[in-house]
């Protein structure tokens, strides 16, 4: 009913049948429909139809002047969604990229809307993304969550790395699962060179362990990359993983998060980090 009410208001304001529907983009004969309707419903006339356009009825002018305000107002608010005002940014990103490569995108984004609220978190866990809020994420290897859209803005190459001055270490730090590396001969070699495994959850913890010294890694050329020379590679294995935005519901990103993708995207060319090369050191 409500709108085939506004359907009434906008004819009885404009007085025409024809002009309502050039404003509203329904065809005049669909309004006529759909008022006759509404009246039969509600059991009285609401216009007076003539060859010279339309009048409301008493019945109608006080239907008119009930609802034209809050009707009109309503529909203004409703085209205004097409266009809201956002005042929030949500990003959830893997902290080694917002804190490293990443960043410029950040600052930029910032700049360019320096009104925006910021929510930035720190995160690149894969599952329960529906208990958050987001406008964009960032995502790193195998996705998860079916829910979201994504496009791929880059790829990190992943390979093992050890201090020069440890070249003979039996120590092996795994910032990745088992289930994160595709078995392979060279993953195998890789792993037979070493005597202990220790397994660290944070890719950056991991990185500092290497560079005391303690051992090798497996690591992202992100991390690699804030090594202090001299360090070099181990065996020939190496793994690509690729990197994602992701955004929810529909399929073109709205165009806050639009604009975002593009910054990454942008700053993923431009770094050999995030387009899978590797750091260059001397290969062991």
């Amino acid at each position: 009913m409500l709108d085939d009410l506004l359907l009434f208001v906008e004819v009885a304001r404009r007085g025409s049948f024809a002009k309502a529907a050039d404003a509203l983009s329904v065809s005049a004969p669909t309004i006529s429909k759909r008022i006759a309707a509404l009246e039969a419903r509600l059991g009285y006339s609401l216009l007076n139809r003539s060859a010279r356009g339309v009048l409301a009825t008493s019945h109608g002018q006080a239907v008119y002047e009930k609802m034209a305000p809050s009707l009109l107002a309503l529909q203004a608010d409703c085209t205004a969604l097409l266009s809201p005002q956002v005042s929030a940014f949500h990003l959830l990103c893997p902290q080694n990229l917002i804190n490293g490569p990443l960043y410029p995108v950040v600052e930029s984004f910032q700049r360019t809307h320096p009104d925006l609220v910021l929510h930035i978190e720190p995160d690149n866990t894969n599952v329960l993304l529906s208990q958050k809020r987001f406008d964009v994420i960032i995502r790193v290897g195998t996705l998860q969550d079916s829910n979201c859209y994504h496009t791929r803005i880059g790829e990190i190459a992943l390979k093992c790395v050890v201090p020069e001055q440890a070249k003979e270490t039996n120590t092996l730090f795994m910032p990745f699962k088992k289930e994160q590396i595709p078995d392979s001969t060279l993953w195998r070699d890789l792993l037979s060179r070493f005597d202990h495994f220790s397994y660290v959850g944070d890719i950056t913890l991991a990185r500092q362990m290497v560079a005391s010294g303690l051992g090798a890694a497996v690591l992202p050329m992100t991390e690699v990359a804030e090594l202090d020379k001299p360090f070099c590679y181990v065996g020939e294995w190496q793994h690509m993983r690729p990197v994602y935005a992701l955004w929810a519901n529909v399929q073109q990103p709205p165009p806050l998060a639009q604009e975002f993708i593009t910054l990454l995207r942008q700053a993923a060319q431009c770094s050999d980090v995030l387009r899978g090369n590797l750091v260059d050191v001397v290969s062991k």
